[in-house]
């Protein structure tokens, strides 16, 4: 009998600590468009790329809901409709940890109901805001294209949106950088932060994700980054020219000339649009003292070359043709592009990320 009863004690514990850990995901459609479509609650794969369906839930009277254990707190999750519309293509994001969620899966899904969900929550709305205001300006920035005061207005205040995006990133991230929402945040966002943010986060990360392959190829590019600080030597990089010659850096860096390093692609519409600039500096520089090299992220050679012969470009291009899986861009950790980086004539690095005028600004200044 006592062990009837110290059996059930036991069990009874047992099926509390579960309850306690249960949670509950309640999906409101807002309409009743999607009536009898199914939804699919996703994890994300071993190398955080690709989504898995792990459960499928059926929308009934514009309502469904996912139940579950959560075994883990923090841990990430996302909704999708299995037949959606252009208007809710976006997988809606939810953190997996105990308690009921609420979810508008609207064209901008909101969630709330546990502390990981709402503190999620503001940050997504803060960062949609920014977005908005990011669109509107650059809207605004094609309706009167050659009014420049105008258009360098615009520019900072899409770059101080821009910096506004990075600090609330960066501030979401390292107060959630021991779970896998502030990991996968840190991760799939790696190229938003700088190189001391990147040495600050990345000891911090769980040993439980250290190996994972993008966490691993953060740190390569913090490495690289360190490795490319303004100060620092040239890091050499050899690729082919159009013609499948050879071409390195060090042809040209360290030989008397400033050399301006452009990577680009042909499929990037800022390069294509900071592109003039860069034509009207080499002819203005070059007889002067100044050699551009191209490091190309292109991973097709004829869209490489016809982008060459539209945008006029007239100097020394390189590229291994691995599009973003190129060496010779992970060399510098470029995340984004265009990305320029100025060498002084003896090789050194003395200016990184100049954009647009900034770079005849630059250019003007060293060769007056």
């Amino acid at each position: 009998m006592k062990k009837l009863l110290l059996f059930s004690a036991v069990a009874i514990l047992m099926s509390s600590c579960v309850e306690k850990k249960e949670f509950t995901i309640n999906g409101n459609m807002g309409d009743d468009e999607f009536e009898g479509q199914q939804v699919y609650l996703q994890e994300i794969g071993a190398d955080w790329k690709e989504k898995i369906n792990i459960d499928t839930a059926l929308i009934e009277n514009g309502a469904f809901t996912f139940k579950g254990v959560a075994k883990e707190s923090n841990v990430v999750r996302f909704i999708v409709l299995a037949e959606a519309d252009a208007r809710r293509k976006v997988p809606a994001t939810v953190i997996i940890e105990p308690g009921t969620i609420q979810l508008s899966f609207d064209s901008i899904p909101t969630v709330k109901g546990t502390p990981a969900n709402d503190s999620y929550q503001a940050f997504a709305s803060k960062a949609n805001t920014i977005s908005q205001e990011q669109k509107a300006i650059y809207e605004k920035s094609k309706q009167d294209t050659a009014n420049v005061a105008l258009q360098a207005d615009l520019e900072k205040q899409y770059e101080a949106k821009d910096a506004e995006m990075k600090t609330i990133l960066y501030d979401y991230v390292k107060a959630n950088i021991q779970t896998q929402v502030g990991t996968y945040f840190f991760a799939t966002r790696a190229y938003q932060f700088s190189l001391d943010q990147l040495k600050e986060l990345l000891p911090l990360v769980s040993s439980e994700f250290k190996t994972n392959e993008r966490i691993l190829s953060m740190e390569k590019r913090a490495q690289a980054l360190e490795a490319t600080q303004v100060g620092n030597s040239f890091v050499d990089i050899k690729g082919n020219a159009p013609d499948g010659k050879e071409v390195a850096l060090s042809d040209y860096a360290g030989k008397g000339k400033y050399v301006l390093v452009d990577f680009w692609a042909s499929w990037c519409p800022p390069c294509r649009r900071d592109m003039p600039i860069l034509v009207e500096a080499y002819k203005k520089y070059n007889s002067k003292g100044l050699e551009i090299v191209g490091v190309s992220i292109d991973h097709d050679k004829a869209a490489w070359e016809k982008g060459i012969k539209d945008l006029n470009i007239t100097w020394p291009q390189m590229s291994d043709l691995k599009g973003w899986k190129s060496d010779l861009s992970n060399a510098y950790g470029v995340a984004s592009i265009p990305h320029t980086v100025l060498l002084d004539k003896e090789g050194k690095i003395i200016a990184k990320d100049l954009h647009g005028k900034q770079v005849m600004d630059k250019l003007d200044e060293l060769f007056k």
